[in-house]
């Protein structure tokens, strides 16, 4: 499967890029894209698409169609990934408004704040609840047992419960990596950058409440850390590639086109942010979620000084100032101030000086430009949103690693279908995959198995 595969074609066109899609619609196995979305976890983002065929392109669809029983089956997944998506909303507002009250400073990770960016963030298939508390772990682990039913296994960086039967994670920190070296500088960055994603409050739909996201500037490292970890321990998906293009794409419409973001990129409306019904979000005239890019303060206080090197920076100007972009609101209205051409220019470039030297120094400039050539090729994202140069070599191995694994590796036809094994057989399969990756990341790849293996008694040591 290459860049002009049908597939590719109609994800570029369901994240809206304008193409003609006559010669696609002929040529499509509707059974099978509908397999390919299913695989991927892109079922409802697929759908908003036909749908939008079926107003574009109505007579290209009768003469190769999607059969009634095909389109039925397809439109109740979409429906149910909406519902789902309603319920996740709900208990995200209710868990975040729980901790906040309680005095713990939190964010959600990835998951519905990265829904807030799709055209329809009910398309997206949702997962658990990623909720990153910045606390000590012994506070985390106190409070917890206290308001929650826990397992008797703890993580290294999370301890898994659930809330109103939702699936929650609660991260002591975002992600960590295989090398100790970069695991370390990993977490440092975390820590540094913590208590200003908890101050980066937006409304979720429907009045669904409120949430802490990360910034902009945060996101676009650690998402691909995300990314990078999972690329190790089970695979990725292209749902988790979508998410990342969407980051990537948020980060040059704040850096490159501040003229053309529309007001509500940059509103707080006193603590929250309105949302349409879920069915005026389609289409190009729909209203689209707001995500507010300047900190409110929680109950338990506003961030602190932040550092120059702190990814809040999707909001300084090239001083380091935030000057360049302002929010205030006054009697209810809005007001949104940007800066001028040239600091626009220079912002940007600064900007991606600094994600770059971020890159390098926790050891992901080589995935990077992996994910990079993955999204230009199957995504169409253009060369001048790239936050570093193409890797193709890399980038070959990744699409490939994504089109047989499917959604976080569990469709892998490769390596003993590993994902499905027992612990003990899982554990070898997992070090023979990873020696296939030793020539395009061998610090990380090498020292997966010795983590993999400290992690598992540290666990052991730890466990109720």
């Amino acid at each position: 499967m290459n860049s002009t595969s049908p597939y590719f074609a109609l994800l570029r066109y369901c994240l809206g890029k304008k193409r003609n899609m006559s010669r696609v619609i002929a040529g499509m196995d509707w059974q099978e894209l509908y397999s390919f979305a299913s695989k991927q976890a892109l079922l409802g983002l697929c759908f908003d698409g036909i749908e939008r065929l079926g107003k574009e392109y109505p007579e290209e669809l009768k003469l190769n169609p999607i059969g009634r029983e095909l389109l039925m089956t397809w439109m109740g997944k979409a429906q149910q990934i909406r519902r789902q998506n309603m319920k996740v909303n709900a208990v995200a507002g209710k868990l975040f408004a729980m901790l906040r009250e309680d005095g713990m400073r939190c964010c959600v990770l990835k998951g519905q704040g990265n829904a807030l960016m799709y055209p329809n963030p009910y398309s997206r298939t949702p997962g658990d609840i990623d909720v990153w508390i910045d606390a000590s772990r012994e506070r985390i682990m106190e409070y917890a047992q206290k308001k929650f039913e826990l397992g008797n296994d703890i993580r290294l960086q999370h301890l898994e419960t659930s809330l109103d039967g939702v699936p929650v994670e609660l991260h002591f920190f975002p992600c960590s990596m295989n090398n100790p070296i970069y695991h370390v500088r990993l977490q440092k960055w975390f820590r540094r950058n913590a208590d200003l994603q908890c101050s980066h409050i937006v409304g979720l739909p429907d009045g669904a409440g409120d949430m802490a996201i990360p910034t902009t500037a945060f996101n676009v490292v650690y998402q691909l850390t995300h990314l990078y970890h999972h690329f190790f321990d089970e695979g990725i998906g292209m749902r988790q590639i979508i998410d990342y293009y969407y980051v990537v794409c948020d980060f040059y419409k704040v850096y490159q086109n501040p003229s053309k973001i529309t007001p509500s990129l940059f509103t707080i409306k006193e603590g929250s942010t309105s949302y349409p019904d879920p069915l005026t979000l389609r289409g190009e005239g729909g209203n689209r979620p707001t995500r507010c890019s300047e900190p409110l303060r929680s109950k338990d206080g506003g961030p602190s000084k932040v550092s120059p090197d702190c990814a809040g920076w999707d909001r300084r100007g090239v001083s380091g100032d935030t000057s360049s972009v302002s929010c205030s609101s006054v009697s209810g209205s809005s007001i949104t101030s940007v800066s001028s051409a040239s600091t626009t220019d220079s912002s940007a470039s600064t900007a991606l000086d600094v994600v770059q030297r971020e890159l390098k120094y926790l050891g992901l400039w080589k995935f990077a430009g992996a994910v990079m050539f993955v999204l230009h090729e199957v995504l169409g994202l253009a060369e001048d949103k790239m936050i570093v140069p193409v890797d193709e070599k890399r980038g070959r191995l990744l699409l490939a690693e994504i089109l047989d694994g499917g959604n976080f590796g569990r469709h892998f036809s490769k390596y003993g279908g590993f994902t499905h094994q027992s612990m003990g057989k899982k554990y070898f399969l997992k070090i023979w995959r990873n020696m296939h990756f030793v020539r395009y990341y061998p610090a990380e790849a090498l020292c997966e198995p010795l983590f993999r293996t400290w992690h598992f008694f540290w666990r052991l040591k730890y466990k109720k």
